[in-house]
């Protein structure tokens, strides 16, 4: 009688399976954009930088502020990256 023209014929399950697809795949899109990413400072790229004593602080102020020349600092520092002073035998 219909011959193929009647409802839940042919080819229409397929596009109702795929529209189906594609509107579960649109929800967790739009999910996940708003929980992909905790929020806080990007993560640091390149080698790791060592926490500032408080003495170099103190010696990069007192360069700032014209106390010490430039070698004297160089100096402070060099001191400062070899380690605290052994004691004498």
């Amino acid at each position: 009688m219909f011959w193929g023209h009647g409802y839940g014929m042919g080819w229409g399950w397929l596009i109702a399976l795929f529209l189906l697809l594609a509107l579960a795949a649109l929800v967790i899109l739009v999910v996940r954009s708003f929980t992909s990413a905790p929020p806080g400072p990007p993560p640091h790229q390149g080698p790791p930088v060592p926490p500032r004593s408080p003495a170099r602080a103190i010696a990069e102020e007192r360069l700032a502020r014209g106390e010490i020349s430039p070698d004297e600092y160089r100096e402070i520092v060099r001191a400062l990256d070899e380690g605290p002073p052994r004691p004498l035998p």
